[in-house]
């Protein structure tokens, strides 16, 4: 497989002119809502940051933001969450009638799984906010609003600690694919052992989430979910779902040249974990990949321009030297395209 995974994410007039983004986004998310009159939760002192949130952190902040600032259904939903559970579900953003859909991706927000239509898209750090989305129906955005504003804005009513208990038990459902990857699907558990499954392989939460890289003069995205994995360059998306081989059915050369078996596991990645340098890998390779050393990521920690970021890695070859560096936004990427980290093992040219 080629190489080559952002995610997302005040109280008064001035914060509604400078929060909201443009006019016509705040007058449909006035007129749809009047603010909130009462709280999720009761106030406290924890305070959330925006920067560098993992999916489970940003989907909280969200709807916790949207219970607050628009009441209704995002409050209900909301306050349910905190009994059932958090849970969004990715689906391609052409399965509804968005007028802004985003990266392409639409986040179906419910409690426990069950879909309310409350939706949202991501444009880098710019979130689109909807609700009663209904598939062949138009929906238009209550407004467009950044994560760091969204913080701002639940600091200040005291919420942030609703935010990490949500962030605590949520589930990040990629549906994009027609399965359920969730930790708590069994319906695609992959013991089935056909074709050598044995089961699954849950990405770490840290790695899920869209990733950016302007590296070798290429932009590239890499998006992980709980169990998928989905490369974009600039002509070509492909997603992956990612198993455990049975090293038995693994050691049968017969299995890789088989014509029926690379067609039926074309979107299987052979997943496992490895430890080197101080830190947990996850390597990927194709189904019926008998040669070559595969992929292999992991999330680390790195200092740039002073402030701690968290950047995902993408490693290959026998010495599992560095190709890539992807961040969580478009624009570091870029900033910071081949960038070269002190602590990272490149190969010697």
């Amino acid at each position: 497989m080629n190489k080559k995974i952002g995610f997302l994410m005040v109280t008064g007039m001035g914060l509604l002119l400078a929060g909201c983004g443009n006019q016509a986004n705040n007058k449909a998310a006035n007129s749809s809502s009047a603010s909130s009159s009462s709280l999720l939760v009761a106030k406290s002192n924890v305070k959330v940051n925006s920067d560098n949130m993992s999916p489970q952190e940003a989907v909280s902040l969200i709807s916790t933001y949207c219970g607050l600032r628009y009441g209704g259904n995002w409050a209900a939903m909301a306050k349910e969450a905190q009994k059932e559970g958090l849970q969004v579900n990715l689906y391609p953003s052409s399965k509804y009638q968005l007028s802004d859909g985003g990266q392409g991706v639409a986040y179906d927000v419910t409690a426990g799984g069950k879909s309310q239509g409350l939706v949202y898209t991501v444009n880098n750090d710019d979130v689109n906010i909807y609700q009663n989305v209904k598939e062949n129906q138009k929906s238009t955005k209550l407004a467009t609003i950044s994560k760091s504003e969204m913080a701002n804005y639940v600091n200040q009513e005291g919420q942030g600690k609703l935010v990490n208990d949500l962030a605590a038990k949520a589930q990040v459902v990629d549906k994009r694919s027609g399965d359920s990857n969730s930790s708590a699907s069994t319906s695609n558990s992959g013991n089935d052992h056909k074709y050598g499954r044995s089961g699954t392989i849950d990405v770490p939460s840290e790695m899920q989430g869209t990733w950016y890289s302007a590296d070798n003069d290429a932009d590239s995205t890499i998006t992980f979910g709980p169990r998928t994995f989905t490369y974009s360059g600039e002509n070509s998306s492909t997603t992956t779902q990612l198993f455990k081989q049975d090293s038995e059915w693994g050691e049968d050369e017969d299995n890789y040249t088989n014509e029926g078996i690379q067609n039926a596991t074309k979107n299987w990645g052979k997943a496992s974990f490895f430890n080197m340098d101080g830190s947990r890998w996850l390597n990927i390779r194709g189904w019926v990949q008998n040669a070559g050393d595969g992929s292999s990521y992991t999330v680390k920690t790195e200092t740039i321009d002073g402030k701690q970021v968290k950047v995902l890695v993408s490693a290959g070859g026998a010495g599992n030297w560095v190709d890539a560096v992807y961040y969580q936004s478009k624009d570091m990427a870029q900033q910071n395209a081949d960038k070269k980290f002190d602590d990272l093992n490149y190969q010697i040219e």
